[in-house]
């Protein structure tokens, strides 16, 4: 109640007024502060910009734990090993993994532009190049460790019971129909709450993002997560910044009832 319900309702409560640290909380301004970032083509640019990141980490990195555990019950010998190993990346604070790139993507003296130029290719700009810029932020994910998800997916996986596995082999069911038919319907469950929280994860993305670029080159890599930090830190704009803020709940919320109904009408 304390840490979770009063810190939202009172964000609510803040996006009504033109809040005042000085004399709190301000003016009343109704909905006021919604209308103005509804009407604000910086705002949009930047819901867009978000959206964006969504799908290209939904396609190129959401499924890579489900892969990575679906290998890993295959392995026997040294599992225990590889379980570790599949974790020590997720030692690494974030900031310092994505410095590491940001310096991997200097375009005169980077690792990436050096490594493509033994190979004829480059030099790219990356993190300046409009064009590339967010594909750019996405790929370091593709070689993240995966934490938490791995382990998830891989304690789903070997919880289905051996002898439905050996049915179907017995039945003449390769791996490929294995998995389709019985791996993955079976791990169902996880891959939907996985979803839920990888998909707030990424609509909130800020940090990595932030490090990287600052919202350029030209806002085009500017999120919404951003415009509520700088309306509220930079601008001291705090209820604009309450308003975006609910906006972002409520759009969460929606996208997360949606899953969930679609999972249940595919049951």
């Amino acid at each position: 109640m304390l840490f979770k319900y009063y810190p939202l309702l009172n964000m609510v409560y803040i996006s009504l007024f033109d809040y005042s640290m000085i004399n709190p909380p301000g003016h009343f301004v109704g909905f006021d502060n919604y209308t103005e970032f509804l009407a604000s083509s910086t705002f949009w640019q930047a819901v867009s910009n978000t959206f964006i990141f969504f799908v290209l980490y939904m396609v190129l990195t959401f499924w890579i734990p489900i892969v990575q555990a679906l290998f890993l019950t295959e392995i026997q010998k040294g599992n225990a090993f590889f379980r570790f190993m599949y974790q020590l990346p997720t030692v690494m604070p974030v900031v310092a993994g994505v410095l590491v790139w940001k310096w991997m993507y200097n375009p005169d003296f980077g690792l990436l532009n050096y490594w493509l130029g033994q190979i004829g290719l480059g030099p790219y700009l990356w993190l300046n190049d409009a064009s590339m810029t967010k594909l750019a932020i996405v790929l370091p994910a593709l070689f993240a460790g995966n934490g938490i998800s791995l382990l998830l997916y891989y304690a789903a996986i070997k919880s289905i019971p051996v002898e439905i596995l050996e049915a179907a082999k017995v039945d003449g069911a390769g791996p490929w129909k294995r998995m389709w038919t019985m791996l993955l319907p079976n791990i169902k469950f996880i891959i939907v709450i996985q979803f839920i929280a990888f998909m707030s994860t990424v609509l909130l993305a800020y940090d990595h993002i932030y490090i990287m670029t600052q919202g350029g080159p030209a806002g085009t890599t500017t999120v919404v997560s951003m415009l509520v930090v700088d309306s509220a830190f930079q601008q001291s704009r705090f209820g604009v910044s309450a308003a975006i803020s609910v906006f972002m709940f409520i759009v969460i919320a929606l996208l997360t009832i949606v899953q969930n109904k679609i999972s249940e009408e595919k049951d």
